[in-house]
């Protein structure tokens, strides 16, 4: 992800704004606006989470990967705010907002989620002896997390926000020769729940699973698929993940998977979950690469219930497309979401965000020419029928890290 700083992204977001309302510098003059502080500096609604959606959310923000977009933002009546989305890797420490702390990046669904918990019940975000200071207190700091999956936890204190469909399925390399299959649901149970770091034959291939990051939204949907236990998969995934670096994959990077593969050497087909669209927003130059020379996307044989869903993806880049049948099956399909304390947008007052993220009005879930699900839509999510729905909830993430 390229880096910048936070003036120059300031620059491109006030003139793309300026661009978007049609004022010229001499109204803007006028207006008096000149000696006003920088709403995106002073007021932004600030993301972190998940890295499957950061993509989207930075070029709703005004940029990403080299690419200028007109950021969204609430109307000049509800404060004029607009987002500010901090990528799940990148320099460890992270200072969202002046003057408060500088706080561990938080990496993945999970980690958002958490970090956003501890904004909202006064808790401290971090470990000791991190980085970054140690445990923060967050609150203030932290508006939303993104995330491409559900908590297990209990209550209503969560909001969840669907703005986008997504598919998941496999990335496969092969080494040695080894001749790639299609695999089935009941194959990926098998693979997942009953291997212990070996991998497992399918069709006369030796199929060797490998884990991602346990923060990962992905990673916590993969298991639903697969049916796998953390202790499974990671039983499962032993052998991959300690090749190489040692680590697991990050999330949706097909390049790590190839050095997993090349590392480890075995004749085999290495396989990992991975988002369909941030495939496709990958392969259409949307989203900075992380693809792997000689990495696929597979397709799924068997749902599960006999329907052969086939590839998710449909065309060639740069004009890769969704699989619609694939994206809005029950098992492989899954909502992204943006994710709320639920007083903040179901209660009195946030005009501003709730303009922005709240009901199928709401810009976000805006469609056609230059809209906001337009820019969904081009990183190879779908727009999903209930955008903008505010009814699911769960409970405060546990943990501080």
């Amino acid at each position: 992800m390229p880096m910048y700083s936070l003036r120059n992204r300031a620059s491109r977001i006030a003139a793309a704004l300026l661009t978007a309302g049609g004022l010229g510098l001499g109204s803007f003059l006028t207006s008096g606006a000149a000696h006003a502080d920088p709403k995106q500096l002073t007021n932004p609604i600030v993301a972190v989470g998940s890295d499957t959606v950061q993509d989207i959310d930075n070029a709703l923000a005004g940029y990403t990967n080299d690419i200028d977009y007109t950021p969204i933002h609430s109307t000049v009546a509800n404060g004029r705010q607009v987002i500010t989305s901090w990528d799940a890797v990148g320099s460890a420490c992270i200072s969202p907002k002046a003057p408060g702390a500088s706080f561990v990046r938080p990496n993945g669904s999970g980690a958002g989620r958490k970090a956003l918990s501890r904004a909202i019940d006064g808790g401290n975000w971090g470990v000791s002896g991190d980085a970054c200071g140690g445990p923060k207190p967050v609150s203030g700091l932290i508006d939303y997390a993104r995330s491409s999956s559900l908590s297990s936890s209990s209550g209503t204190a969560l909001t969840y926000i669907p703005f986008g469909r997504d598919g998941v399925s496999y990335a496969y390399y092969t080494v040695g020769g080894a001749t790639p299959v299609t695999l089935s649901r009941a194959d990926l149970t098998s693979i997942y729940t009953t291997g212990t770091g070996s991998g497992t034959t399918i069709g006369g291939t030796l199929v060797i699973p490998c884990g991602i990051q346990t923060s990962s939204g992905t990673f916590g949907f993969w298991n639903t698929v697969t049916t796998a236990t953390t202790t499974q998969e990671n039983n499962a995934t032993q052998t991959c993940n300690a090749a190489g670096t040692g680590n697991r994959i990050e999330e949706n990077s097909g390049a790590a998977l190839k050095a997993k593969g090349d590392a480890m050497g075995t004749t085999a087909m290495y396989i990992v979950g991975h988002s369909a669209a941030s495939w496709i927003a990958q392969q259409n130059g949307r989203a900075p690469s992380a693809l792997g020379a000689g990495v696929q996307i597979g397709s799924i044989s068997d749902n599960g219930s006999g329907a052969n869903l086939g590839s998710p993806v449909s065309g060639s880049a740069p004009n890769m497309t969704p699989n619609a049948t694939f994206y809005n099956d029950g098992v492989f399909g899954r909502y992204v979401y943006h994710v709320f304390d639920t007083n903040r947008v179901t209660g009195l007052g946030n005009a501003g965000l709730k303009s922005l993220f709240v009901g199928p009005s709401s810009i976000i879930c805006q469609t056609g020419a230059n809209s906001a699900q337009a820019t969904v839509n081009s990183f190879g999510f779908l727009t999903p029928s209930n955008c903008g729905d505010t009814s699911t909830q769960r409970g405060l993430d546990s943990g501080s890290s």
